[in-house]
């Protein structure tokens, strides 16, 4: 039916703008973002299954972390992982298989962090899964290089582990009032009112921060031998970039929500669709038809991408709800075009206001 909107005609309005939500990529927009994300992706190098998804994590996870080869996931507070379990990295201690609210991975190890207190197992050749003292209360945020483990407690960064490049050796501005940690192979990463800070190696100026990414900046992550930082929607990153990983694509220069990094390759979220660029060598930047569109978070491994994306039960339910009222708004809409010409107009109003009752 053709409907010519007139001042009259707000059923047609109403009608209008459901049957726009149906033809748009609804589900591809940050509004939809209250629906449950559960199901877990990843692409990329597959040497070790890091990328076979396991039947546990199809369903119900809320948070994804990468390590060099391994993959990992939370799920009603207990901790997944998959992949490379030569160092025992996916052998989840009976401690972590419940209460856990956060998961990263640290080369060939993983870490969690349950009731303010650090948990970690896999390879621990430089004591980076030794938790000290300090870790075991009151941590908010955990995150983990090649062969270190930092922490964030009380505003301030702590760090254990291999320590050759300094990346342990916390620089006075990490010590308080940072709100967000991160780490790159050998370098660790922190914001600190919306300026980063890097130490550690800096062999490829990936601990250079430059002038655009001392104010502003809103989420950061890190690569191998790069720095990542979103600021105002936009995607920024510096250090190596052999493999064009920063090399920035301009769909990336707004409208990004989420960032990460692989070891040579650098991931963003956009508009619940997932963008990735530089070493592409494993096919980690070749985008999966289910990581288009309804992709709530992301994560790099070495040499794979993870997403997580919403799952099956909630398209339909929301597919239902709209066409429920897209079928309600069409009778009433058939309801006002009383003259059968295909329009809602000034010429249907009367006969419109008579018979409303008999369209409720």
């Amino acid at each position: 039916m053709h409907i010519k909107l007139t001042s009259s005609s707000f059923v047609a309005q109403s009608f209008i703008a459901v049957a726009a939500c149906v033809a748009a990529p609804l589900f591809c927009a940050s509004s939809a973002s209250a629906q449950t994300y559960s199901i877990v992706t990843a692409w990329g190098l597959n040497s070790t299954d890091q990328c076979t998804i396991p039947a546990a994590a199809q369903s119900g996870v809320s948070a994804i972390a990468g390590g060099s080869y391994h993959t990992i996931a939370l799920k009603d507070g207990a901790v997944l992982a998959w992949g490379s379990n030569a160092w025992g990295q996916c052998t989840i201690p009976a401690a972590a298989q419940s209460g856990v609210s956060a998961i990263a991975g640290v080369g060939n190890s993983t870490i969690a962090l349950k009731g303010g207190a650090v948990l970690a197992w896999g390879a621990n050749q430089y004591g980076q899964c030794t938790i000290p003292a300090a870790a075991q209360s009151g941590v908010s945020a955990i995150a983990g290089g090649s062969y270190h483990t930092i922490a964030l407690k009380d505003g301030g960064v702590m760090a254990w582990g291999d320590n050759r490049y300094g990346q342990c050796a916390m620089p006075t501005s990490a010590r308080s009032g940072v709100s967000a940690i991160a780490c790159g192979a050998v370098h660790s990463i922190a914001l600190n009112n919306g300026r980063v800070l890097a130490w550690g190696d800096n062999y490829l100026r990936q601990c250079s921060i430059p002038t655009y990414a001392e104010s502003g900046v809103s989420a950061i992550a890190g690569g191998a031998n790069h720095t990542i930082a979103l600021k105002g929607g936009a995607v920024l990153a510096w250090g190596d970039n052999r493999d064009g990983q920063c090399a920035i694509p301009a769909s990336a220069n707004s409208g990004v929500s989420a960032i990460a990094g692989g070891s040579y390759h650098t991931i963003a979220l956009k508009g619940g669709a997932v963008l990735a660029w530089g070493s592409d060598r494993e096919g980690q930047c070749a985008i999966p038809a289910s990581a288009n569109c309804g992709v709530s978070a992301i994560a790099g491994g070495g040499y794979h991408t993870i997403a997580l994306y919403r799952d099956a039960p909630s398209y339909q339910a929301e597919i239902a709800a709209l066409t429920a009222q897209n079928t309600a708004l069409t009778a009433r809409l058939n309801c006002g075009d009383l003259n059968g010409d295909g329009e809602v107009n000034g010429a249907d109003l009367g006969k419109l206001l008579i018979s409303w009752g008999q369209c409720q």
